[in-house]
């Protein structure tokens, strides 16, 4: 192939599009196109907006992917807009554009015909010239495969998981976290700065119910992580808690105290939660999941977060403190002026409470104003635990030091579905405060719950004994090494166990993505560990399989092979896949829009994309030998190999699926 003819076509397509179009950082400062997907669509909408002297955007927004290769590798309806104007059949109009638009293939080689159908234009892609173009772009770019900076210069803060620091995780839990680390990784690879925060709740009745126990605990046992040993705690203390009214009482009393830094409680407090929280960190980092930044809410309640946040509420004519009634006394904002909230009984929502205690809403609303920054970081922070991805995790903290985390485009709570209204409630208030950007901008990733086959999860009833993430990790791990040991009986037991490790970590984190979040799912472990179907497995086992061929190439291939010469079925439809990686990233992105129920994230996108990739690399694998087949062909498809190893391991290190190198 011509790739300099190539450039100067892509160069050629950006320097008509205007500054802000969507092509015009798809190559890098090098010369390297980054999206050769979208590039290659990008040449097809200057083609066809050259022969129809119509925007690019229009042409643009007529492009789509005809539902039978057939039929076509790209499409437009722009045949359907110009009938309206001429005033002509759209298939004729369809004819022509044709006529028109071959004269012009000369110019963009990678489009190798243009044919109608009815009012449809269809265009048909050179495959060795598309071949050597995706090839030699995924090749060139490796790690960095997949990445664009669409939205470089934009920060975005995530939230999540907000696990109480009084129990271990369960699957539920994990699911939370895997959402918020895959859209942490998402928005990453399109060019956002992302700071990921975990919300601590240290002040909560749960801890004091806890506190209140191990005060009168002589010790604890040395055989037990520490968050399970919690969550056993709590169990006890609960049916005390609800049957015992002095210790109902007691426990109250407790949480009071809590709120004080000097007394014996919140010093017993502190303790425990840092140390559960410790036990919680060593369940996420063997799912690979990592945190910037610990927010304690002891840490809200004790900064000055509350009283400036209050001080600026007032200052809007919507927040008001009420001098009589049964809420006199009480800071409230007005909510009868929005159409969701107008047919309310009472338009009052409490922000802070006659005693100057704040409510959950007005703490949430004062923390989702320091997340944008408008109001200034009160807090200090200090190193939490450095961990084992080379980072140390901060804290906030009354001895810290200073830091300005700065201010967010966008913010990213990712919260169970059940708590849409409040969540709308909060985005609602930053509204009325004056904040409409800001409030647009604040995104509730909402999800439904997860469970195991014939198991429920109940932190009260201790229904999820049995059944936490350290457990599931744990099974899943002991079943992948069995298929490990079977398909490599010869192997160390080092490497069954790390492979082993790797194959039932990503099972579980698969299982986690592959459905919408928006769906209910049931865990279960014939799924999770399918080394044939849709699942994490097969998606790692491809990618060993295709590393295995490229150690067995008796020599690199030849400088300069020739990558035009992959133009079959099998062969094509692996490059279409590949090249269109760095566009179902950005597609991901994109999706990111509010709905009734929350913010729809599509994580099971790149997951169904990854399957996707997977099974046609089987096809390829048994349709195109690599190793056997005449040299000229093989050094192609060793080429083709590289750049599908490549696409997957960046595919499953976004989906945060541990990437195996031998299975």
């Amino acid at each position: 192939m011509n790739r300099n003819l190539m450039q100067r076509c892509v160069y050629e397509r950006m320097r008509v599009l205007s500054p802000k179009s969507r092509g015009d950082r798809m190559v890098t400062k090098k010369g390297q196109i980054t999206n050769p997907w979208d590039s290659t669509k990008e040449l097809a909408v200057s083609l066809l907006a050259k022969v129809t002297a119509l925007e690019a955007t229009i042409v643009r927004e007529s492009m789509e992917i005809p539902p039978d290769p057939s039929l076509g590798d790209l499409a437009t309806t722009i045949a359907f807009q110009l009938a309206k104007q001429l005033k002509k059949n759209p298939a004729q109009i369809g004819n022509e554009i044709v006529e028109k638009t071959n004269v012009q293939l000369e110019k963009v080689p990678v489009i190798e015909r243009v044919e109608s159908k009815g009012p449809y234009v269809n265009l048909f892609l050179d495959r060795g010239q598309f071949a050597a173009y995706v090839i030699e772009a995924a090749n060139q770019l490796d790690e960095n495969y997949g990445r664009t900076d669409v939205y470089k210069g934009r920060r975005a803060l995530i939230e999540f998981p907000a696990v109480n620091p009084s129990k271990p995780w369960h699957i539920g839990h994990a699911r939370n976290a895997v959402i918020g680390d895959t859209l942490g990784s998402v928005l990453e690879t399109v060019g956002y700065d992302v700071v990921r925060i975990d919300y601590i709740n240290d002040l909560g009745l749960q801890i004091a119910q806890l506190v209140w126990k191990m005060m009168g605990e002589s010790g604890q046992p040395t055989d037990v992580k520490y968050d399970h040993y919690l969550g056993r705690l709590y169990v006890d203390v609960q049916k005390a808690f609800e049957t015992d009214e002095k210790v109902e009482k007691e426990i109250r009393e407790t949480a009071r105290q809590l709120e004080d830094l000097d007394s014996e409680a919140s010093k017993k407090s502190i303790n425990m939660v840092t140390d559960c929280l410790l036990a919680q960190c060593q369940t996420a980092y063997r799912m690979g999941i990592y945190h910037d930044y610990q927010v304690w809410e002891s840490g809200i309640a004790h900064s000055g977060l509350l009283e400036a946040a209050k001080d600026m509420m007032l200052k809007c004519e919507n927040v008001v403190k009420l001098e009589e009634g049964d809420k006199a006394g009480c800071i409230v904002v007005r909510l009868d002026m929005i159409d969701e909230f107008k047919d309310m009984k009472e338009p009052y929502k409490v922000l802070f409470r006659s005693d100057g205690t704040r409510t959950y809403t007005g703490a949430d609303v004062a923390l989702q104003l320091w997340k944008f920054g408008i109001v200034q970081d009160p807090f200090r922070y200090q190193v939490f635990e450095s961990q084992p991805n080379g980072r140390d995790v901060l804290r906030t903290s009354m001895k810290g030091r200073k830091k300005n985390i700065g201010k967010f485009d966008a913010v990213f709570n990712v919260i169970g579905s059940s708590q849409a209204q409040p969540q709308r409630l909060i985005y609602t208030i930053l509204d009325l405060l004056g904040y409409k950007t800001q409030s647009e901008n604040s995104h509730h990733i909402a999800y439904e719950f997860v469970g195991l086959e014939d198991a429920d999860f109940s932190g009260r009833k201790g229904t999820w004994i049995g059944y936490t993430v350290d457990e599931i990790l744990d099974k899943a791990v002991e079943l992948a090494r069995d298929e490990v040991a079977k398909r490599n009986p010869d192997e160390s037991d080092e490497f069954k166990g790390r492979v082993a490790t790797q194959v039932g970590t990503g099972a579980v984190r698969y299982m986690l993505l592959k459905a919408s979040p928006d769906r209910k799912i049931t865990f279960r472990w014939s799924e999770a560990l399918d080394f044939d179907g849709d699942a994490a497995p097969y998606l790692q086992y491809s990618h060993a399989r295709a590393r295995r061929i490229i150690e067995k190439a008796s020599e690199e291939s030849e400088t300069g092979a020739d990558l035009t010469l992959l133009d079959s079925e099998c062969e094509f439809a692996l490059v279409k896949a590949i090249a269109r990686f760095p566009e179902e990233i950005l597609e991901t992105a994109r999706g990111l829009k509010k709905t009734t129920w929350g913010t729809s994230f599509y994580s099971n996108r790149l997951a169904s994309y990854g399957f996707g990739l997977a099974n046609l690399f089987s096809k390829f694998y048994d349709s195109c030998p690599v190793l056997k087949a005449e040299p000229a062909i093989a050094a192609a498809r060793l080429e083709l190999v590289k750049a599908f190893k490549t696409t997957m391991a960046n595919c499953l290190g976004i989906l945060g699926v541990p990437v195996v190198e031998r299975m």
